[in-house]
């Protein structure tokens, strides 16, 4: 996954805008009723980009589809502000036809302002229906609800544990991952005497947004929890403004960095992987990276959940879970009848079990897919993961709930890792939701 933290148009501007746009090239579209021939090439806009985890398998299955089809791929990688990108393409008369890219954002509001086409017609058609997971395909529904028009084709799901360093808490005097939040706080103070970060996370970007929000719904059953995140209610919803009390209580406890309002994700890797904090939130997607550093963070790194406060609605440290991470949406060009039968044939070509597999051993990917692909997951936190739900239970992501109001949000936990009250946080938090 990957989040950005420029400033967004609502969604409703975008389908405005986008919609006058799109509105003549629909229209010509429509001109004939004769077959068009299929293209010799698709345009591919990816998220996967180099230095990705996943940017090897991506490239396999894109090498072994022009050798099946003779289709050449036209392959750009998305940048920082994909959702800015593939906009910004489209309005010019420059769409792609597929966007690999997760569900997150403004691409909440593809499917609104025209940009992408429902998929539900697709997967039966091209055999996909029993392979994809319900709960997958669910998170990719409009509302997040099994009745909701599918927006793409849910590909990489992922895990979001907490990683401990069990080098650095038992160097600590901390002889057990902390389970509860009293024991976190007495952790923190054994780690900060030792010179040793506590808890780092990126507290002016995404990262700490998640974190936030996983503390926060500590005392709230789920399905307040996404009416709070969709319509505001921070304030006046008790049980969840004790979460926000309890995460200012956690950070003047010292349990998190000093300074992490001022923490971007990359800052947060770094401190981890070099041994100078000893607790992050870390998605599946950086277990094939933590390897990579070099650093051997791997070798002594055990996955949980969040400690929980006495008086919690979860009965285990809490951790993510989900399939909103990447995916396949495909644009109206990439609906052209002259267009859509090399789409299809990519996508199924990402779905074979192989490379299904691939992403599994390079990447870390959770599989939207069934089917057992234990046999690749070779990565020592990939295979810890496996058993996280003995360990964590799940709380809601905020992602799909919030929509447009991510960024805003973000700005609002940037002082929320600084010095701001529960009451400014609430009180701005709901300022932020409804716009």
């Amino acid at each position: 996954m990957d989040h950005r933290t420029t400033a967004r148009a609502s969604r409703a501007a975008t389908a405005a805008v986008l919609g006058a746009l799109l509105l003549a090239p629909a229209l010509a579209a429509c001109g004939s009723d004769e077959p068009a021939a299929t293209s010799s090439s698709i345009d591919v806009v990816t998220r996967w980009t180099a230095g990705n985890s996943a940017a090897a398998a991506q490239k396999h299955v894109l090498d072994a589809y022009t050798a099946d089809t003779g289709v050449t791929v036209n392959l750009t990688e998305g940048l920082e502000t994909i959702d800015d990108q593939v906009e910004n393409a489209v309005a010019a008369g420059k769409s792609p036809d597929l966007v690999i890219v997760n569900l997150f954002d403004k691409t909440l509001g593809w499917l609104d302002a025209g940009v992408t086409v429902p998929v539900d017609g697709y997967l039966k058609e091209w055999g996909l229906a029993d392979k994809l997971k319900p709960t997958a395909l669910n998170e990719w529904r409009v509302g997040g609800t099994p009745d909701g028009k599918l927006q793409g084709l849910p590909f990489s799901g992922f895990s979001w544990p907490l990683w401990y360093n069990t080098d650095l808490l038992t160097k600590a005097g901390v002889d057990k991952i902390p389970a509860t939040t009293d024991e976190l706080i007495a952790a923190a103070g054994k780690l900060r005497a030792k010179g040793i970060g506590p808890v780092i996370v990126g507290g002016n970007d995404w990262t700490g947004q998640k974190l936030f929000y996983q503390i926060a719904q500590s005392f709230t059953d789920a399905a307040t929890m996404k009416n709070v995140m969709q319509k505001g209610g921070y304030c006046s919803t008790a049980t969840v403004l004790n979460g926000i009390t309890l995460f200012t209580q956690l950070r003047d406890a010292g349990v998190f960095v000093d300074n992490a309002a001022g923490l971007k994700a990359d800052d947060m890797y770094a401190s981890f992987y070099s041994g100078k904090a000893a607790v992050m939130p870390g998605g599946s997607w950086a277990y094939t990276e933590s390897a990579a550093s070099g650093t051997g963070i791997e070798k002594h790194t055990t996955l949980g959940g969040f400690p929980i406060p006495s008086g919690s609605t979860f009965t285990k440290p809490t951790a993510f879970q989900g399939f909103t991470g990447v995916g396949f949406m495909i644009t109206k060009r990439g609906a052209a009848p002259d267009r859509i039968d090399n789409v299809r044939k990519l996508i199924t070509k990402f779905y074979e079990d192989a490379a299904v597999g691939g992403f599994v051993k390079d990447a870390g990917i959770l599989p939207s897919t069934t089917g057992d692909f234990a046999s690749y997951a070779t990565d020592p936190l990939l295979a810890q993961s496996v058993g996280l739900d003995a360990k964590a239970d799940y709380a809601v992501l905020p992602d799909v709930w919030i929509g447009a109001a991510s960024d805003p949000i973000i700005t609002v936990l940037t002082g929320a890792y600084g010095k701001s009250t529960p009451q400014q946080i609430c009180a701005d938090l709901d300022k932020a939701t409804k716009g």
